[in-house]
């Protein structure tokens, strides 16, 4: 490991320990609670914004149906731990991990084989085939009520339901999510995704599948974005047709665009904007004229986001 990779390695893990043990050190604060509840969010939704950043920064698969795998992981957690009464985190988990997999399998079949806005068009019409699901099984998803009463989880006997011991579950999905990601984008099955973005073409003619290729990082993405939706019905405990819905989909390729595509660091910066933007901006503001106005001077003059802007301002 080089001398830079290790002082990097070092920042970001104190970064991580300041993060993690902010309820501790922001004790004192009136707002800490309140606080830390924004940073949960903001987590969870950094996850689901890297996922999408996987497919649309490194693999150039721009998706409108990626709340399809969020939703469809809260989808799974909160249903099989019902059904199978349990509150085990490895259980729900799992579930959700499994269910958004196995649905981005199915999605990601036939939507790798379109390209450019075919594919971006088949993307958003097989994930409201997904929303129509969710809304009319009455029976298993509730339905347009949603699924209310999601138990938050327990780990090998550790009820994780207090919001600090949730806060800790998050940081800790959020750390292992951003280290597979890391790994996955710097190793050459990474190179090779950012090759089929460049010129597919090229990538066939020198042997690759790019279709498998661009399958398994569908795959890959979709099932990171069930990480997400599992720890999101952990923290507002009901999970809903909203969460599978298009306006989902949006928020999170506004974030990975605003933060910066084809960066780790900018899905984060993304997400966090957006729900600063939607969670803390004064109620005289409309939250979504601003976050528009945000997302048109990004495209007309910062198209690499705020990690660009960043990189640029480190430059000079």
């Amino acid at each position: 490991m080089s001398r830079s990779l290790r002082i990097r390695a070092g920042i970001v893990l104190l970064a991580w320990i300041a993060l993690v043990t902010f309820p501790e050190w922001s004790s004192a604060w009136e707002s800490s609670r309140y606080v830390a509840g924004i940073i949960r969010q903001i987590l969870i939704f950094a996850i689901f914004a890297s996922s999408l950043n996987l497919l649309v920064g490194y693999a150039g698969l721009p998706s409108l149906g990626h709340a399809a795998f969020f939703g469809g992981g809260a989808y799974a957690a909160a249903i099989a731990a019902q059904r199978l009464s349990t509150d085990q985190l490895l259980v729900s988990l799992g579930a959700g991990i499994a269910g958004a997999t196995l649905l981005a399998l199915l999605i990601g079949f036939l939507a790798v084989r379109a390209l450019g806005i075919f594919f971006l068009m088949l993307t958003l019409a097989l994930a409201q085939m997904v929303f129509a699901l969710a809304f009319q099984a009455t029976d298993l998803t509730g339905g347009s009520n949603g699924f209310s009463n999601v138990h938050r989880p327990t780990l090998f006997g550790l009820d994780l339901s207090a919001a600090n011991d949730l806060y800790a579950l998050v940081c800790v999905a959020f750390l292992l999510v951003g280290l597979l990601l890391w790994r996955v984008t710097t190793s050459t099955y990474g190179r090779a995704l950012v090759g089929v973005r460049e010129n597919e073409r090229r990538m066939r003619a020198l042997g690759y599948d790019t279709r498998t290729l661009k399958l398994s990082a569908f795959v890959l993405a979709g099932a990171i974005a069930g990480v997400a939706g599992a720890l999101s019905s952990y923290e507002f405990r009901f999970v809903s047709p909203n969460d599978v819905a298009l306006g989902t989909s949006v928020s999170g390729f506004v974030m990975v665009l605003i933060g910066g595509a084809g960066s780790l660091v900018g899905p984060i910066l993304g997400a966090a904007a957006v729900l600063l933007i939607e969670r803390v901006l004064p109620s005289e503001l409309p939250a979504q004229m601003v976050l528009g106005i945000v997302f048109i001077v990004f495209v007309v003059f910062a198209r690499q986001g705020i990690a660009g802007a960043l990189r640029r301002v480190a430059r000079a």
